[in-house]
């Protein structure tokens, strides 16, 4: 009996050699040597202001052990772990059951903690989850406890209201549950009902807690703030918000119902399907996941209105009412480690060209403020200017003639001859005998009477010498005067020409019996015969105008013919123009003075001789048998360019001002 008892101490002696259990901190800190004392001094970063305090969570569950506030210190030296969570169990009065994965050991020092912070970081330290049943604690490795279901133990459920719930509880899955925190469940526990947007949690109540916490951070009405623009159109300054500001967004379609979308970031943003929108909403569809009461699954929309989805557009037929649509959509969605983040876009831009409004769904208060700012420097009025061109072309023509002519009148031959042939008068040809000739007609009665006589020259032998010297000149003037309102960087084209035949092509068509059965034609007709002018204005505010100038002025050349192969008659084949185009880059002018372009002249002189054979050549006399005809053509194009920089009364005060 004694040496039982002896015995029996001498174990309890061996099992605790190992354990030095000290019940009270204050024993240790006045063993301490007091030249031991470190004082550290730290400095804590100071938070900016817009990061409050209640915007952190902990994530941790909610480790609450019976008596789990009394303080201990414990030191533990290659102990065995089950050990170690046996003494824990005992302090906080609870039993304790270990799975079979279980097992090792641990080395800890901990000085006047809670019992609850060092159960809690005996069981990060050592890969753990536990759980508490009907007063017994139930311990098993983190491995052991994602292939357990030991911690479904009730079925909640959650409302979310803005979010989306399928988002929601994939957020929550990876990040929170199945990472092996203390107090929550290591599996992935939440489920969505689509129907009425809720989560549905499978876990203890400790889960239920978090997932609400964690849902009160997400499930938040998205803002939507709504910018006009005043000197832009609602597209140009979207596309520019969505450029500058967010180079990583994935750019909406601008078509109706188009479903397409071309990502213009890094793989971090995803292209997202976009379509028109009506009734002052817009939207983009996307995952058709989560529920639809309350929430915005399938997508980002913006408030205010109803959303057609981006399966199909609008007929032209269909009246809008504020159709808008998605410039572009920022999607941030990361995958780090075991961390990832709750998906869906976190700001959308969408404009209404009928409002003249943008506007801006999600994101943050700060990004909201640097839109706002970005707009206001840069939704300025553009400057106009009047533009007035004129465009003159002046033509000169000039030719001189000089011709001779012939006549020999005799009763054997009466007729005339000159450069250009030998002519005989109409009553009296040539006649070597007899006469006079006549030519008879008869009428519907038969009656024949003479209709023509024939017969020859019966007057004095004659011979004629006629000289004919004509020079002419033409002026003529050509004059378009347009005058056009432009506007600074934009292009505008003064279109002042007309259609022709640029070609033809002809083709015999054959019928089934092999007989012609007729010609087909295919005209190719251009476009770009007469005047048209390209202006691109800088207007700067020193009261200069930068100009990009490209006149172009075409006229008809010619015409070339063909016969055709049916028939034999002649159609046109082709019309030659010719051009006269000029480019000019960065001509600056002041305003209201005139820049005048000269100096494209074109000239064409033309010479015909024609003669009698062998009397033409011969010298002196030769003269007086041929015939000169020469002519001249010149034609110049001049260009007259005179802006004025417009100026409202706004602009007028500004100026007074800064003087």
């Amino acid at each position: 009996m004694f040496n039982g008892k002896t015995n029996k101490k001498k174990k309890i002696s061996v099992a605790m050699s190992g354990v030095t259990l000290i019940a009270l901190a204050a024993t240790l800190g006045y063993a301490l040597d007091a030249n031991a004392e470190i004082k550290a001094s730290v400095a804590k970063p100071v938070l900016r202001s817009e990061y409050k305090s209640s915007d952190i969570i902990n994530l941790d569950g909610d480790v609450s052990l019976r008596n789990g506030n009394q303080k201990i210190s414990i030191s533990l030296r290659d102990t065995d772990l089950r050990a170690a969570l046996r003494m824990i169990a005992d302090k906080a009065g609870l039993n304790i059951i270990f799975h079979n994965s279980v097992e090792g050991q641990i080395a800890l020092d901990l000085v006047n903690v809670s019992l609850n912070d060092a159960f809690k970081m005996i069981m990060q330290a050592n890969d753990l989850t536990y759980l508490v049943e009907n007063g017994t604690l139930i311990i098993m490795s983190k491995d052991a406890s994602q292939g357990s279901d030991i911690s479904k133990q009730n079925m909640m459920t959650l409302p979310v209201k803005y979010a989306d719930s399928a988002k929601v509880a994939d957020f929550l899955n990876s990040n929170i549950f199945s990472t092996n925190r203390p107090g929550l469940s290591n599996n992935k526990i939440v489920v969505t009902n689509p129907v009425t947007n809720e989560l549905i949690i499978f876990g203890t109540p400790n889960d239920y807690k978090m997932a609400q916490k964690v849902l009160s951070k997400l499930d938040v009405p998205p803002k939507t703030i709504s910018y006009r623009v005043n000197h832009t159109t609602p597209k140009e300054m979207a596309t520019l918000i969505c450029q500058s500001l967010f180079p990583n967004a994935s750019t909406g379609s601008s078509g109706s119902g188009s479903t397409g979308s071309s990502d213009l970031g890094s793989s971090g943003a995803s292209a997202l399907p976009t379509g028109s929108l009506t009734g002052g909403a817009a939207s983009s569809g996307g995952d058709s996941s989560g529920g639809s009461s309350g929430g915005t699954s399938g997508g980002t929309s913006a408030a205010g209105g109803a959303a057609t989805g981006s399966s199909g557009g609008s007929s032209s037929g269909d009246i809008t009412l504020g159709e808008g649509k998605v410039a572009c959509s920022v999607k941030a969605d990361l995958e780090s480690g075991n961390l990832k983040s709750l998906g869906g876009a976190s700001l959308t831009v969408t404009y209404f060209p009928q409002k003249g409004t943008i506007n801006i769904t999600g994101g943050s208060e700060s990004q909201a403020e640097m839109i706002k700012q970005f707009i206001q420097a840069n939704d300025k009025k553009q400057p106009q200017a009047y533009m007035e061109v004129q465009i003159v072309e002046l033509t000169e023509d000039g030719s001189k003639e000089f011709s001779n002519t012939w006549n020999i009148m005799t009763p054997f031959f009466s007729g005339s001859f000159s450069s250009e042939g030998l002519s005989n008068p109409t009553n009296t040809p040539m006649f070597f005998s007899g006469g006079p000739y006549y030519t008879y007609a008869t009428d519907k009665d038969g009656n024949v009477t003479p209709t023509k006589v024939f017969d020859r020259y019966h007057g004095k032998n004659m011979i004629g010498w006629n000289i004919n010297y004509l020079i002419q000149n033409k002026k003529a003037r050509m004059l378009a005067n347009p005058k056009v309102v432009v506007t600074n960087g934009k292009k505008s084209v003064i279109d002042l020409t007309s259609d022709y035949v640029k070609s033809v092509e002809e083709e015999i068509m054959s019928s089934s019996f092999g007989a012609n059965a007729g010609v087909s034609r295919t005209y190719e007709i251009g476009d770009d015969m007469g005047i048209s002018v390209e202006l691109t204005p800088f207007i700067s505010p020193d009261g200069y105008v930068t100009l990009n100038l490209k006149p172009s002025y075409s006229t008809e050349k010619g015409k070339e013919y063909s016969v055709s192969q049916a028939g034999g008659s002649e159609y046109v084949a082709a019309t030659l123009l010719q051009r006269r185009n000029l480019e000019l880059s960065n001509v600056r002018i002041k305003d209201g003075e005139t820049l005048v372009l000269g100096g494209m002249v074109q000239e064409q002189e033309n010479k015909d001789v024609t003669k009698f054979p062998f009397l033409g050549d011969l010298p002196i006399i030769g003269s007086a048998f041929r015939s000169t005809k020469t002519t001249n053509v010149k034609t110049e194009l001049v260009i007259m360019v005179t802006p004025r920089i417009i100026k409202d009364t706004e602009d007028a005060v500004a100026e007074s001002e800064n003087l």
